[in-house]
């Protein structure tokens, strides 16, 4: 197994709470970066791109840590996340290449959802009613983001069909990683992870996409790989590893939920989204859903441990 954690930074529950929300916001700008960057690279150049310039900082920062670390005990797991990681990364970059940030990004959050299910088949802990009530007003929340305007009929678009499926992916991912957390070293399993997500998405690029051109690397796409490698990836991640040290993990989840509102915020700013009257019913309705999803009793939570750990990031 991996060696032990380190002794992590004395920080205050209150500065802990920041930095989740800072890793919330963080992640949901991610969306519209991804966005920006897309209209220049492929989904497969954008993400080997980024998750290989990653590991080679993650290499060089934990390179100690690295050298004690037995890695062969955490291929297998390492790998596996990897692997969901890569197809929902997939589904939901695809997905946001054909539709807009805003609802990619609560779309996407519909994962908090799903995982109760997921525990429930894989775990065999069945969900309590509150998920049950949590699932069916999110595809009401769905339902009203696939109606253009009022008045009009159903039209749930290609990317965002992607997008819920990566959404499950996503739910499967989390689940495997709260499982592992409890055996493993989390740091080097994600070192693994990212590993194995970006020899998959630069094999993808080299065999199915075309080698982006110089010109394809402009000021504005570049900008937005700095902010998805440095922000997205390693800063909010490790943002989120220490803060949980501090918050409880429902109480953290909650705070992660706004990532989803950041990432509305965001698009409509930056990238002028369009948003509905009907839409906002429907972002209303998912985000309801997802904070209904993650609460938790007190004394439930203290007699049960939670499966699913800590939230893992999805941008």
């Amino acid at each position: 197994m991996g060696t032990a954690e380190p002794e992590l930074l004395r920080l205050s529950p209150w500065t802990a709470r920041g930095m989740l929300i800072i890793a919330a916001a963080t992640w949901g700008g991610g969306y519209t970066f991804s966005k920006i960057a897309l209209e220049t690279l492929s989904v497969q150049w954008m993400m080997a791109i980024r998750l290989c310039l990653s590991v080679a900082i993650m290499v060089v920062l934990l390179w100690r840590r690295i050298r004690r670390t037995h890695l062969t005990h955490l291929l297998v797991p390492g790998i596996l996340l990897g692997l969901t990681y890569w197809i929902a990364f997939m589904f939901q970059m695809r997905g946001l290449a054909l539709t807009e940030p805003g609802r990619n990004a609560f779309l996407t959050a519909t994962y908090c959802v799903f995982v109760p299910f997921l525990v429930w088949i894989i775990a065999k802990q069945r969900p309590a009613a509150r998920h049950i009530l949590a699932a069916m007003i999110c595809l009401f929340g769905v339902g009203f983001i696939a109606i253009p305007k009022v008045g009009a009929s159903l039209s749930l678009g290609q990317g965002d069909t992607l997008t819920l499926i990566g959404a499950v992916l996503f739910a499967i991912n989390l689940v495997l990683s709260g499982m592992f957390a409890k055996k493993f070293d989390m740091l080097m399993l994600t070192l693994i992870e990212f590993a194995t997500a970006a020899t998959l998405f630069t094999g993808g690029a080299l065999i199915t996409d075309p080698i982006p051109q110089a010109a394809a690397f402009s000021w504005t796409t570049l900008t937005s790989l700095a902010y998805l490698i440095i922000g997205s990836t390693l800063v909010a991640q490790n943002f989120q590893n220490l803060a949980f040290s501090k918050v409880p993990a429902a109480q953290g989840s909650l705070i992660l939920c706004t990532e989803s509102l950041f990432g509305l915020l965001f698009s409509v700013v930056l990238v002028n989204e369009h948003i509905s009257p009907t839409n906002l019913v429907g972002f209303a309705l998912i985000f309801f859903a997802i904070v209904l999803s993650e609460l938790r009793r007190p004394h439930m939570h203290r007699r049960r441990k939670d499966v699913s750990g800590p939230r893992a990031n999805v941008l």
